[in-house]
């Protein structure tokens, strides 16, 4: 592999990573990529340390990159060691065709990292990248006892089969003014953020010109469903659950249903529901709707 050469992050080559991440996502169920903003954001801050973004040449083209972050909250629960010597690496991201570049990158991340005293990292990948569970065994990580295998899913439905004829007389649109404050306390604790930027997260959500679905199930003036759904950032036709929650799996069931068929009507050729948490428990409403699994997700570890 002495074709390929590791680089510390350069500006001038942000444009060619947010490329290497397009299209590397464009043949997963749901595609999902480092953008220009993202990358600019990230190595605009004081903090920024450009040993841990890293890329990879073939030549003059590049085929590769990696990230690395100390102290990450995402993925730094239930810790073995302190938090500034834990980091989260990003599964190595490659053009079709250069996957052997992921070693390169893995190694050269690695030893950035040990050199500034970390000594537990995790990575998360899933079947969306073919090989890459194999590849993080053979690379030295386990299973990670916290995000297990399973502990992430992607289930898809085909709009091809037909609208789900599950009953939903419950849903209701969003209200701004009935429902923002409920909806905000549901989103805060869900993703684990302050309410004031749910607040505006939901209300950009509301704005949004492609929004496909935002509805709510309320009983007895209690908030009990909540979702929002739109089309995935690369590829239009794949619509998706940004955010589902109910109290009960039929209020669940409604959401979904009422979400999939929606998105039938704006012509999407595929729906996909994120299941993580509490929604594991609602996977076989899921499977008995007519979805099918699209990918499995898995933490990896390893010490360094």
């Amino acid at each position: 592999m002495t074709e390929y050469r590791v680089h510390h992050y350069d500006p001038k080559k942000a444009e060619e990573i947010v490329n290497v991440s397009t299209k590397a996502a464009e043949i997963w169920s749901w595609p999902y990529y480092h953008t220009l903003a993202s990358l600019e954001n990230m190595s605009s801050k004081p903090d920024f340390d450009d040993s841990l973004l890293l890329f990879c040449t073939k030549g003059e083209e590049v085929i590769g990159y990696i990230l690395a972050e100390i102290g990450s909250k995402f993925l730094g629960s239930k810790l073995s060691v302190d938090k500034n010597q834990f980091a989260r690496i990003t599964y190595p991201c490659t053009l079709p065709g250069h996957e052997r570049a992921a070693d390169l990158l893995l190694d050269a991340i690695i030893e950035n990292l040990r050199k500034k005293g970390v000594t537990l990292v995790r990575t998360r990948t899933s079947t969306m990248i073919p090989n890459s569970f194999d590849h993080l065994k053979l690379k030295g990580y386990n299973e990670s006892d916290a995000f297990p295998l399973g502990f992430k899913l992607y289930y898809h439905y085909q709009s091809s089969k037909g609208k789900l004829n599950y009953p939903t007389p419950n849903i209701l649109p969003f209200n701004e003014q009935r429902d923002l404050e409920d909806c905000t306390k549901w989103v805060a604790r869900f993703f684990y953020m302050p309410e004031e930027n749910a607040k505006s997260h939901i209300l950009r959500t509301n704005s949004r010109e492609d929004l496909v679905s935002h509805l709510v199930i309320r009983a007895n003036n209690e908030l009990v469903g909540y979702c929002f759904a739109y089309p995935n950032r690369i590829v239009k036709k794949i619509h998706a659950t940004y955010y589902i929650e109910a109290t009960n799996e039929d209020y669940f069931t409604q959401l979904l249903t009422k979400c999939a068929n929606n998105s039938i009507d704006t012509k999407a050729d595929t729906f996909i529901v994120d299941l993580i948490e509490s929604l594991l428990q609602y996977e076989e409403s899921v499977i008995s709707l007519g979805f099918d699994k699209a990918a499995t997700w898995c933490v990896f570890e390893r010490k360094i």
